[in-house]
């Protein structure tokens, strides 16, 4: 997808907060992310996920060079924002600093606040997903403390951060 219209769709969609569909993974084509643009960057967006029943489903971050297809508006798009106003949803707002790396950034908002994330791996056309808490975060290093679906811990996860592809937020994850 061409860099300027995909930035100047998903800026239309931020100014007039309606809902967008995000394609990010060709190997899955029918998979997408519904949300609200929250955040856009010069290499990153902050999605407002929304779930397919129309509630808050946390964040979901993504560099827009992985992104090959967004869908805006239609009569789906529309249905999805009446009912997620007829719920009366929100989504929590970040308090997230907009200066430096944006993954850097959540990151250590992640290991301040104890948010749990999940975090997809894209290592040789394999994904992999890892949902739990950040431990430990110095420079390029990151140590994750990776949960079952059970809140069970697998153990720890040494990786460096600048091998993530998404990262999923909020208590769509986790209901503790």
């Amino acid at each position: 997808m061409d860099r300027e219209i995909l930035e100047r769709l998903l800026k239309n969609a931020l100014k007039r907060q309606t809902i967008v569909f995000i394609y990010n993974d060709t190997t899955r084509k029918d998979e997408r992310h519904t949300g609200f643009v929250y955040l856009l960057t010069k290499d990153y967006i902050v999605l407002r996920k929304v779930s397919s029943e129309s509630r808050a489903a946390g964040y979901v971050v993504m560099t827009l060079s992985t992104i090959f297809r967004v869908d805006d508006g239609g009569q789906i798009a529309r249905r999805t924002e009446k009912l997620y106003a007829l719920h009366a949803e929100r989504h929590q707002d970040l308090e997230l600093p907009m200066f430096g790396d944006l993954f850097v950034n959540m990151l250590r908002l992640a290991l301040a606040q104890k948010i749990p994330l999940g975090i997809y791996l894209d290592q040789d056309d394999e994904r992999e997903m890892l949902e739990g808490y950040v431990r430990h975060f110095v420079d390029n290093h990151v140590v994750f403390e990776d949960l079952d679906e059970n809140a069970e811990s697998y153990g720890e996860v040494h990786l460096s951060w600048r091998r993530f592809w998404i990262f999923k937020w909020g208590h769509v994850i986790w209901r503790m």
